[in-house]
């Protein structure tokens, strides 16, 4: 009896082994320097700021606002944010952490997706290129609302795809929309493909997963719907407003709405590809699913789906009047990333699919060894710390000396450190400290810099 248990037991060890590893060199990949590599800006800041509110017991109702609009979408990621930043205490690297944890969700959820869909080797080959992918890690290493989009955009498409097959397709497809909307705009732009497959390949409906897939949305949108309702719904105003946007406003250029989705689905497999070579591999990679629509019926509905995810959200933005922001077009990725899996499960030559495993490898490794990000999170405290001990927790100024968008952060910093310095300086004030951001920005010389963060004080002994 013993034997009958201990082998079941060794056979799913060795099972899920390789995805343990893959998700293990995800996290590494992820946390290895982690604050010299993480943002903490004005996205970054708002939402550490609302998570805090919500830890001292102030409900948050709406999450960010987006460019388009100012249309908040829902405050999901700030829930998330907040219960990350209980158990660290408030830390500015609570976000980064959170954003880590959904990108490593994100791996294996691929993983398990395409093992469905194609098969065990093909869902490994995904969760690895997405594990190693500099283009993901970068990503993952940016704690801000559509850090949730990736996983969002896999749910959404898999529930679609399983739609018209199982009676749980839909739930788990308003599941996905739901997170999105807590995510980022761009899961608009997800709503037409969705209603074009569902009238190609009709749903299995049945009245208790209509009921789940309406609950579903309407409890994703309940938090912003209590905002609207007792402020005269301007939340909602705002998203017709971006409708009129569309009328209104001038249409992006073609040429840079095509190189932003070619690039931002072809920097999956390398960031650093020129464009030339990046329409080379999209063309290969479209063209050849196309051939599979027509000659591959087992796999036509989900190269189907894949296609009008891709180019949907596309087609709108050719014909959307408004300024044209590249990261809408991030709901190229997950599709890309499909099409990618179909190529590999018909390459029957495993050197080949050696080869290219090993190619990219070595390009994101070497690229990921030179990742750098100035201004990080990292320098940003130890500013902060030298301020701190200098000059103690108050009666001192701070001059933000920084180019456009380059003075966010601080406040929160400076919170977390127990420090209430005044920002600005007051009149005739003796003790100033002076941040400098890029360092020398307007020739001031700082004393003192770290990752491109200058530091001069003056006035102190």
């Amino acid at each position: 009896m013993k034997r009958l248990k201990i082998k079941p037991i060794q056979e799913t060890l060795r099972k899920y082994f390789p995805i343990v590893l893959i998700a293990a060199l995800a996290v590494f990949l992820r946390l290895y320097l982690l604050e010299e590599r993480v943002s903490f800006d004005a996205d970054q800041e708002e939402i550490a700021f609302k998570a805090k509110e919500i830890l001292s017991g102030n409900p948050v109702l709406l999450g960010p606002k987006t460019s388009l609009g100012g249309f908040s979408i829902g405050p999901g990621f700030t829930y998330l944010w907040a219960v990350f930043a209980f158990f660290l205490k408030g830390n500015p690297i609570s976000g980064a952490y959170l954003s880590v944890f959904l990108g490593i969700l994100f791996i294996v959820g691929i993983y398990l997706v395409a093992r469905k869909i194609f098969s065990e080797n093909v869902g490994l080959i995904l969760s690895f290129i997405s594990a190693l992918s500099v283009s993901f890690i970068s990503w993952d290493q940016n704690p801000w609302a559509p850090s949730l989009f990736y996983l969002s955009e896999i749910i959404t498409f898999y529930g679609i795809y399983l739609s018209s097959s199982k009676k749980y397709g839909l739930p788990i497809a308003a599941l996905g929309l739901a997170i999105g909307f807590q995510s980022h705009f761009a899961v608009f732009l997800l709503i037409l493909p969705v209603a074009i497959y569902l009238l190609i390949y009709r749903p299995v409906l049945e009245k208790k997963n209509i009921i789940i897939t309406f609950l579903i949305v309407i409890l994703s949108v309940l938090p912003v719907f209590i905002f609207d309702l007792f402020n005269g719904f301007i939340n909602f105003q705002r998203l017709l407003s971006i409708f009129s946007l569309g009328r209104e406003g001038l249409t992006s250029p073609v040429a840079k709405i095509v190189t932003t989705l070619v690039s931002n689905s072809t920097n999956i497999l390398w960031l650093h590809f020129s464009i030339p070579v990046s329409c080379l591999i999209f063309v290969i990679t479209v063209s050849y699913s196309f051939w599979g629509i027509f000659r591959n019926k087992s796999y036509r509905p989900l190269l189907i789906l894949s296609n009008l995810f891709l180019f949907i959200p596309f087609f709108i933005f050719l014909f959307y009047k408004a300024n044209f922001s590249e990261y809408y077009l991030m709901t190229a990725v997950i599709p890309f990333l499909i099409l990618l899996g179909f190529m590999f499960s018909t390459i029957k030559n495993k050197f080949v699919v050696f080869l290219i495993i090993g190619i990219f490898s070595f390009l994101n490794v070497k690229s990921f060894i030179f990742i750098y990000k100035p201004m990080n999170l990292h320098a940003k405290e130890q500013i902060v710390q030298e301020i701190v001990k200098r000059g103690g927790k108050s009666g001192y100024g701070v001059s933000l000396s920084t180019e456009l968008g380059y003075g966010f952060g601080y406040s929160y910093i400076f919170e977390y450190y127990n420090a209430k310095p005044d920002t600005p300086p007051l009149k005739n004030q003796q003790r100033i400290f002076t941040i400098v951001a890029p360092s020398g920005y307007k020739g001031i010389e700082p004393m003192m810099g770290v990752d491109g963060i200058g530091l001069r004080w003056e006035g102190l002994k």
